[in-house]
């Protein structure tokens, strides 16, 4: 007698596919660099161009002065630099069909997804300005053959040689040993920016010490994977790199006030919503939403003698 099983051959499910309605998980970077800015806001109505002015120190005044006489004095010099702020924006634009027919609320997915993107935006502007620092060494002290060569404690300590010797103040205070076992002092420090590309580089630098290693675990920045010396590193994987070969990484080791971020006041970051139908009679159907986001800000580098960049390649 013949199988009469019904089977899936016969009768297929009508929707063959199950459709998980918690969506995945995006990859997103440590937003990193505008955490270590000098913040510099430009007030409402005031143009779109900052005005910031550095007075030289005066010369010691070593010379004995005469009985009677009046010394020549000294003259102030000061120096001024110009930030000007640029808008920058994005928007997604939405049908009603899409908000009808795909199971995601395609208008809050993105409202989320254009917030990172902003953020995103704002922390790769001021990577790309750090990047052009007037001030950079090549590492040297590595045996990859490369020219930068890989990084080591000596490389890192030439460059806060240079920072200490220009007069550029320690980002941190030290933190002091604790009860904890395995864990080690920090001293005052600078702070650096490591590419994720690099971490297994650095800790093979001598006497790095992870930031679980750290006596306190307060204070700490977003992103930071431990210190060499005098420096802290935070870590982020859209760095600034070459693409040639082999690759090289800047590496931007900062003091106080190295760079500023200037943000116009009344235009600083905000989240903008247009609803079906709000555009009145260019929207007549109701078949039109957006989302988006718009800035308006400038990052500008202070003072080149506060900031180094470090150029180094893989081991």
């Amino acid at each position: 007698m013949a199988d009469t099983l019904t089977t899936t051959t016969q009768v297929d499910p009508a929707v063959a596919i199950y459709y998980d309605r918690v969506l995945l998980m995006a990859a997103f970077p440590n937003l990193v660099y505008e955490q270590f800015a000098t913040q510099k806001p430009l007030p409402e109505k005031s143009g779109n161009t900052a005005k910031f002015r550095r007075y030289s120190n005066l010369s010691p005044a070593t010379t004995p002065m005469i009985d009677g006489a009046v010394p020549p004095g000294s003259q102030l010099s000061k120096t001024d630099l110009t930030a000007r702020v640029s808008q920058y924006g994005d928007y997604v634009h939405i049908t009603d069909v899409v908000s009808l027919t795909v199971e995601d609320d395609a208008l809050n997915v993105a409202t989320e997804k254009l917030g990172k993107q902003m953020a995103q935006t704002r922390d790769q502007l001021i990577r790309d300005i750090l990047a052009a620092c007037a001030s950079s060494t090549n590492a040297s002290g590595g045996s990859n053959g490369n020219t930068p060569t890989e990084l080591t404690k000596a490389d890192i300590e030439g460059i806060v040689k240079t920072l200490v010797g220009n007069d550029a103040e320690f980002y941190t205070p030290p933190i002091l040993a604790g009860s904890g076992v395995g864990t080690s002092p920090i001293g005052e420090a600078f702070w650096g920016i490591l590419s994720t590309a690099l971490v297994d580089d650095i800790a093979d630098v001598d006497g790095f010490v992870n930031a679980f290693e750290y006596p306190k675990q307060q204070n700490m920045m977003k992103g930071e994977w431990g210190a060499t010396g005098r420096v802290r590193w935070v870590i982020s994987s859209v760095g600034t790199y070459t693409t040639g070969s082999p690759t090289q990484y800047y590496l931007p080791i900062l003091g106080k006030e190295a760079f500023a971020l200037t943000d116009l006041q009344g235009a600083t970051a905000q989240s903008i919503i247009k609803a079906y139908g709000s555009a009145g009679t260019a929207d007549p159907l109701n078949q039109k939403a957006t989302a988006g986001w718009k800035m308006m800000m400038v990052a500008r580098i202070l003072n080149d003698n506060f900031m180094h960049i470090l150029k180094v390649t893989h081991s």
